[in-house]
């Protein structure tokens, strides 16, 4: 580490950039497995993520998942 801190924010941002990818992974997993489980019904399916059908819409369309 240098006296001024900047090699701990690059190791802080790096391990940020891996949680959040990982987080997002795991959000895609369990929608993907919520509209299994109710054989694409996105009503369902939010109701089990506790979001809105419109929040899972654009989720799904954010994934790709269609």
């Amino acid at each position: 580490m240098k006296a001024n801190g900047k090699h701990d924010h690059i190791e802080d941002t790096e391990e940020y950039v891996e949680e959040t990818l990982s987080l997002e992974e795991v959000e895609k997993d369990m929608i993907r497995k919520a509209l299994e489980r109710h054989k694409g019904k996105r009503k369902f399916a939010a109701q089990e993520l506790g979001i809105s059908e419109r929040t899972l819409y654009r989720k799904i369309n954010e994934y790709e998942l269609e």
